[in-house]
């Protein structure tokens, strides 16, 4: 067994900005740096930043009572399935005003500390158990990529999303009303690109996937075919398959 880490011969050290440019136009450089120096902190500060940042302008400037009128409308609507709804289909409207009343008890500045903080640890989330997967089915193949170079991977891979970031900012900034949904938030939604439909489970994934997000994913297969010399099936099987699985019991309840 070859050890993957020394595939690679050292290189001269290429820098943050160097490494943050190249991971949009030269990602095969930009992952020889990742594994030699897995850097962690600077980018996924931008990141969480960022985000941070718009989601708190967006609660800011949200029309608070607007806003759970219009979560209170989405999730009666007589197509909406699956779990983790408040109101179902067929509940009357002394449902809705108790769901309406309960949201309403929140005040706007604790819901947005919430949600911001939310969104945030959601990220963090998201990229400790995509290391932890990637760490623990390199180990399970006898490769020895440490924890903190798929963590630093992931968190790099990561930066495509700061283009969603700006595209909120946009949207936030055309929006000055304060009646924006959190579903029109991101212009990069497959949704909110044109992909529609009728099924309001299906629609929420379409909502919750962006072209960011798959950009990220692609990133990933490709570094892992790079550092493992993997075949692109094998890279794109390992990578995806815990998503796969997620949406699979999304559509299972989304269709049944």
């Amino acid at each position: 067994m070859t050890e993957s880490n020394e595939l690679t011969s050292k290189t001269e050290p290429a820098g943050l900005l160097n490494t943050a440019v190249n991971i949009f136009v030269a990602p095969s450089e930009a992952f020889v740096e990742i594994q030699q120096r897995p850097s962690k902190a600077i980018p996924l500060l931008v990141i969480i930043s960022s985000m941070g940042l718009a989601l708190f302008w967006y609660f800011n400037i949200l029309d608070y009572d607007w806003f759970v009128d219009d979560i209170i409308a989405t999730m009666q609507e007589p197509s909406i399935s699956g779990p983790g709804l408040f109101i179902e289909s067929g509940n009357d409207a002394n449902d809705a005003e108790a769901v309406r009343e309960q949201m309403l008890s929140v005040s706007p500045n604790t819901f947005m500390l919430f949600s911001v903080l939310g969104g945030i640890a959601s990220s963090l989330l998201v990229f400790v158990l995509q290391s932890s997967y990637l760490s623990l089915t390199t180990a399970l193949s006898g490769e020895r990529i440490k924890f903190t170079q798929w963590f630093s991977l992931v968190i790099w891979a990561g930066l495509p999303t700061l283009l969603s970031v700006m595209g909120m900012i946009v949207t936030i900034y055309l929006s000055p009303n304060g009646q924006l949904s959190t579903s029109d938030l991101d212009p990069l939604t497959l949704a909110n690109l044109g992909m529609q439909s009728s099924n309001a489970s299906v629609e929420q994934i379409l909502s919750s996937l962006n072209l960011t997000m798959l950009w990220s994913l692609v990133l990933v297969i490709m570094a892992h075919r790079q550092w493992l010399g993997s075949s692109l099936l094998k890279a794109t099987t390992l990578v995806t398959a815990p998503y796969i699985l997620i949406l699979g019991i999304w559509a299972y309840f989304a269709f049944t």
